[in-house]
């Protein structure tokens, strides 16, 4: 049912997005939360684009996570806060996010991992109207600023509680297989226009990767679609990471490096090559750019997009960690 609405439409994502999603497990699928190696993971992510279309597009974030580990089974928990902010265009059209997520992951078989999560937090839209031209104060051969804009607008900030939930399936074998999906924005009754018609839609994503470990590099893939109103965004992205220095034989310990470099693509929209870096496992730094390759009406340029992120992978109050499912 989820791949059916899923294709159902076209376009791109209404929400603020990366095109590397998978920098910020949190915005994408709740359950991913706590699905790492090590024992908490902390990143902050960057993106710009658009500089030379109005004032351009920010979006800048924090993405913390924990997981607690079960005494008494393989099962664990994990949980995470997410920060969010997003600016775009002249008028400054502001979206501000403060959600804390929490996940359960349960070993099905020795091979496979089932995990259900759930999102709950608060976020304010806002918007300046400041200078900003309408259609109505054009009285046909000039602009009038003093003209009624006849648009009607309750407030130019509002803010709500937002809620989200999804699922997901690992399947580690020699190879790695995840399958996933989630909802964002149920229930959700904002409006900042009189008639109400301007209510944020549920997003519904679908996340899907395969990996598989060589004796001297790692080869992964991602996929991500997006259905939210009649807008769909699809991104496929390969991952080459090879590996620098060896990990231990003998235990579970891993603090290998390695040179990372791979590209994504969003349909009908852009190229995102990138370049990056892991330190020992525990430090992760990537850069990359969209290059459009979809021509943007009324402009000679394809205006591009800056995106980077930095990760730090550890544990509390020990130099290695035991490698988990």
């Amino acid at each position: 049912m989820a791949a059916t609405l899923l294709a159902t439409s076209k376009g791109n994502g209404q929400d603020m997005h990366l095109t590397r999603f998978e920098n910020c497990t949190q915005l994408y699928n709740p359950a991913l939360t706590g699905q790492f190696e090590q024992m908490l993971k902390g990143s902050i992510f960057h993106r710009r684009q658009w500089r030379n279309v109005t004032s351009g597009y920010t979006t800048s974030g924090f993405d913390a996570q924990y997981k607690l580990l079960s005494l008494y089974n393989d099962n664990y928990a994990g949980f995470g806060l997410l920060v969010v902010q997003d600016e775009a265009g002249k008028a400054q059209q502001k979206t501000f996010a403060v959600k804390g997520t929490a996940a359960y992951h349960l070993l099905a078989s020795q091979n496979d991992l089932l995990s259900g999560g759930f999102q709950i937090g608060y976020q304010q839209n806002s918007i300046d109207f400041t200078g900003l031209a309408w259609d109505a104060q054009y009285n046909g051969v000039n602009y009038d600023p003093m003209a009624d804009d006849q648009e009607r607008f309750i407030s130019t900030k509002r803010g709500f509680v937002d809620i989200g939930a999804g699922i997901n399936w690992k399947h580690k074998k020699k190879k790695k297989f995840t399958l996933g999906y989630s909802f964002f924005h149920s229930g959700q009754q904002i409006t900042m226009v009189a008639k109400g018609k301007d209510r944020l839609k549920i997003r519904q994503a679908l996340q899907f990767s395969w990996s598989k470990r060589y004796p001297h590099f790692d080869l992964k893939y991602d996929g991500l679609l997006q259905r939210q109103a009649g807008a769909m965004e699809v991104i496929l992205g390969a991952t080459f990471s090879y590996r620098i220095g060896d990990d231990s034989r003998y235990t579970t310990n891993r603090t290998s490096s390695a040179a990372v470099a791979g590209m994504f693509y969003r349909s009908k929209d852009a190229v995102h090559p990138f370049i990056g870096f892991e330190y020992k496992r525990a430090i992760i730094f990537s850069l990359g750019y969209d290059v459009r390759v979809a021509k943007m009406p009324y402009l000679d340029k394809r205006p591009g997009g800056l995106e980077l992120s930095v990760s730090y992978l550890g544990s509390i109050n020990r130099r290695r960690m035991k490698v988990v499912h």
